[in-house]
């Protein structure tokens, strides 16, 4: 079974809602779901949709094609049309004039419904629940438990009444309905997936974060980053964790770096515009050698661009962002499973190393929903580095030189007089002009890197290692082309994929490996200049052969993966 479901219509008709119970109710069937998530830039109208796609295997991205269409608009029947498979379905709202849809088409009362039995135009979600469900056969029993736990803290009058609407328009679509749903689920039984944990990739990482100990998060709002600061928000009273919005991105990451000055452990949250205006900060962090951990959400720019969708374009921004040479460390998770153990790494890694650690996330990491493992931390290991316990040390050196570049930190008010400074400095942290002095501590952050690479994950394979076409990924473009590296074999192609995670500092014995391998290497990157490709060159010498880009915004999909491979002679 693999069914996608396209939900569409204006902002503010309660489209997520839909799509929400649409996707709680597959889970508690026992059913894989992946969700992503397409809106506008705007609070009211346009044309938005919620796509999910439910399966008896594990999901790892979106498709384009499209099994059933619900349409709360005209806009939402016009938009998705092309993409809807061949006797495919589209239930829309009677109120909305169509005229030319094929007879297996539902104009369904969905409003009329909602009022007239719940006394409430607001529960059309729960009628849209009741025509899906039963277009499909599927049964209702899994629906009225979905809508008693999803409504449930509004009170019993509204769970009774969302019910009674699902329900009517159920047995009104059994009777009503005179096409026929290729996805036919009357015989279903319970599905093989048993995690029921639904979380997205920015819910993961708050997650994360929390797992790890922060003490510490501030952030101007920026969407695709903001629901990390605001679910970590909602448990700080319970954890003890300060938090702050900000006036700007300056203050946001400066009240960071002076946090974890004191001892706390310290993130703040942002897009790729709001990382502009830190950029003088990740310096002072560097200099200072304070730990700070920096999510950026992608989106398309440059300037404001297009907040609400998806990019992978800040790459080398970041790997470069600030004047000077000094190491920091860049992760990107592929997934929300991963990027839950990458904020737990991201937090030890910027202790153990004393450097700024940034994650780089884009849209569609940050929205994308699917059901995971539910998270056991408490195997979460909390390194803190090399941190000297309270006691009174007159002759303490903050920056003392050591053979791998990492010196013992003492935080204010622990008996030691603690000296930091964004300057060139001595051991002791005051400043000075010395020639020497500033050898040594350059040697000093240069003498960190070495380590650093062996602490890093490296890069994994997925398909056969003595494949004939490398595909060169990082981040949330794993999916899709994991999916279409495995449609490419079963086909009898011979492809694999080589992906990072972490992608800076470089780890290159793999990489090197792999390209010796292979016939031919290409990258796939959702931005216009292969930025990974680039930057494995600057660090290796080894050239991509062919580079498959997109940076429009939206998602990758195997399909569409696959297309441009044949398009360039690859597949």
């Amino acid at each position: 079974m693999d069914i996608t479901f396209n939900i569409g219509g204006e902002a503010g008709q309660g489209i997520d809602t839909i799509g929400d119970l649409l996707t709680q109710v597959f889970v508690k069937a026992g059913f894989y779901t992946f969700t992503i998530k397409d809106f506008e830039s705007r609070i009211r109208g346009g044309y938005n949709f919620t796509q999910i796609r439910v399966s008896d295997k594990p999901i790892v991205a979106p498709v384009s094609e499209i099994d059933l269409i619900v349409a709360l608009t005209r806009d939402a029947i016009v938009g998705p049309r092309g993409q809807l498979k061949e006797n495919g379905v589209i239930i829309f709202d009677d109120s909305i004039e169509f005229e030319g849809l094929e007879s297996c088409h539902y104009p369904a009362p969905l409003e009329k419904t909602a009022k007239k039995v719940g006394g409430n135009a607001r529960m059309m979600n729960a009628a849209a629940l009741g025509a899906i469900l039963s277009v499909m056969q599927f049964p209702f029993e899994l629906a009225e438990s979905t809508l008693a736990s999803i409504f449930g803290r509004k009170g019993e009058k509204v769970v009774s009444g969302n019910v009674a609407v699902a329900a009517a328009l159920y047995k009104m679509t059994q009777e009503k309905f005179s096409g026929k749903c290729t996805q036919n689920l009357a015989g279903l039984t319970e599905g093989p997936c048993k995690d029921d944990f639904l979380v997205t990739g920015n819910r993961a990482l708050a997650l994360g974060a929390m797992a790890a100990n922060l003490k510490w998060i501030s952030a101007y709002p920026m969407s695709p980053s903001t629901s990390v600061f605001q679910d970590i928000v909602d448990n700080a009273n319970d954890l003890k964790i300060g938090f702050l919005q900000a006036e700007d991105e300056i203050a946001a990451i400066c009240m960071a770096i002076g946090a974890s000055y004191a001892g706390a452990r310290s993130m703040v949250t942002t897009s790729g515009g709001g990382f502009a205006l830190m950029v003088e900060a990740v310096g002072l962090a560097a200099m200072a050698e304070t730990p700070v951990v920096i999510y950026n959400a992608q989106r398309p720019g440059p300037s404001t661009g297009l907040p609400t969708r998806t990019e992978q374009a800040d790459l080398l921004f970041m790997a470069f962002s600030s004047q000077g040479e000094f190491p920091r460390i860049m992760l990107a998770p592929k997934d929300p499973e991963e990027a839950l153990d990458v904020a737990v790494r991201a937090f030890n890694l910027a202790d153990k190393f004393q450097i700024p650690v940034m994650i780089l996330g884009d849209q569609y990491l940050a929205d994308s929903v699917k059901n995971i493992p539910r998270p056991d931390i408490t195997g979460v290991r909390i390194d803190r580095g090399r941190v000297l316990e309270e006691g009174s040390d007159p002759e303490y050196k903050r920056y003392l030189l050591t053979e791998d570049g990492i010196s013992p930190r003492a935080f204010p008010g622990g008996g030691r007089t603690v000296v930091s400074s964004g300057n060139v400095h001595r051991e002791d942290g005051h400043i000075t002009e010395d020639a020497s002095v500033r050898n040594a501590m350059v040697g000093k952050f240069m003498a960190k890197i070495p380590l650093i690479l062996e602490h890093l994950q490296p890069p994994r394979i997925y398909g056969p290692e003595n494949a004939e076409v490398t595909l060169l990924t990082w981040g949330s473009s794993w999916g899709a082309v994991n999916e279409a590296v495995n449609l490419l074999n079963e086909g009898g192609k011979s492809f694999n994929q080589l992906h990072f995670c972490d992608v800076l500092p470089l780890r290159t014995d793999l990489l090197r490996k792999t390209f010796e391998k292979s016939k031919k290497v290409v990258s796939v990157e959702m931005n216009a200049t292969s930025q990974f490709s680039s930057l494995v060159r600057m660090e290796t010498g080894l050239s991509v052969n062919h580079r498959i880009n997109k940076y429009d915004g939206r998602p990758l999909t195997a399909k569409w993966i696959i297309e441009r491979l044949k398009q360039e002679g690859l597949a």
